[in-house]
């Protein structure tokens, strides 16, 4: 089953459960379009360009094709925007409904809370996944800061899926909340398989990137000769461009691989180790 149509249905069975309390669910699509549009305004301000609008009931999303050319700042003002404004709306609600008695404001300070800190949650697919790779990656490698918000992420479904045990011992089945568990849990499995194709194509971003702001940030890491291709593209910054320096048993320096080098070397020798692939450098040479 493709992605898009697991979650049309996880969204459509917590659809008809709200649909019990009157007016509440127009309310809620209401406030997950303004939401929305928090996004699209801060993204149109920073250049971005939309491929498509998914309403979701956890969180709308907007696909862009330029993010990645965005510098760390703007992706995290980017992702912020939405929970930011739900929650900025709450309060304004929460002052509006001091002199206002009225049950629309009430649900709307309730629903722009949850909208709100919810996204915040580290956990697929909300925003504040994104968010918290950012801020691991200015201290971690890509892969290693995608490895931990995925685990943030099991750990909240699984957190979720422990309240919804409770609560069906102690008062009823709770359908969102299980449903909820498994969206993420989902999520997080589809983003553990993924995270090499896009370290893949990050190339291409990389060339926009550098073209775009006319220069890019480079890291450089020293790796053991041993290590195989793949597992030194696992070493690869997303944001930088990379490059390895294979050293030897006795620390002494064999080579130099730069990470377009790295992958036209998989594509044309496989997943062989760095020192087979210099000898075999040495021996084309």
């Amino acid at each position: 089953m493709k992605k898009w149509y697991m979650v049309l249905i996880l969204e459509l069975s917590i659809l008809m459960w709200l649909g019990d309390y009157e007016g509440y669910i127009v309310i809620s699509f209401l406030w997950v379009i303004l939401h929305e549009f928090a996004h699209m305004i801060v993204a149109s301000k920073f250049g971005c360009k939309f491929n498509n609008v998914n309403i979701s009931i956890f969180g709308a999303k907007v696909e862009l094709s330029d993010i990645d050319e965005l510098t760390e700042r703007k992706k995290m003002i980017l992702y912020l925007a939405g929970p930011f404004f739900n929650i900025f709306m709450a309060v304004v609600m929460c002052y509006l409904y001091g002199y206002f008695k009225y049950q629309i404001i009430e649900d709307s300070i309730k629903v722009n809370f949850f909208l709100g800190a919810f996204n915040l949650l580290p956990a697929y697919p909300l925003d504040g996944s994104r968010v918290c790779e950012i801020l691991l990656s200015k201290k971690l490698l890509y892969k290693r800061s995608k490895k931990i918000t995925e685990i943030f992420s099991f750990i909240i479904s699984g957190t979720l899926f422990l309240i919804f045990i409770i609560i069906m011992i102690l008062h009823k089945v709770n359908i969102s909340l299980f449903l909820a568990v498994i969206l993420i849990t989902y999520a997080t499995f589809i983003e553990k398989e993924k995270t090499m194709y896009i370290i893949m194509g990050d190339m291409i971003k990389k060339i926009r990137k550098l073209k775009k702001h006319n220069y890019i940030e480079n890291k450089s890491i020293s790796v053991y000769y041993k290590k195989g291709l793949v597992n030194v593209l696992s070493l690869v910054d997303k944001n930088k461009f990379n490059s390895f320096y294979i050293l030897n048993d006795d620390m002494e320096l064999i080579s130099i691989i730069h990470e377009d080098e790295l992958i036209k070397a998989l594509k044309d020798y496989g997943n062989i180790t760095l020192e087979e692939y210099v000898q075999l450098k040495k021996k084309n040479n």
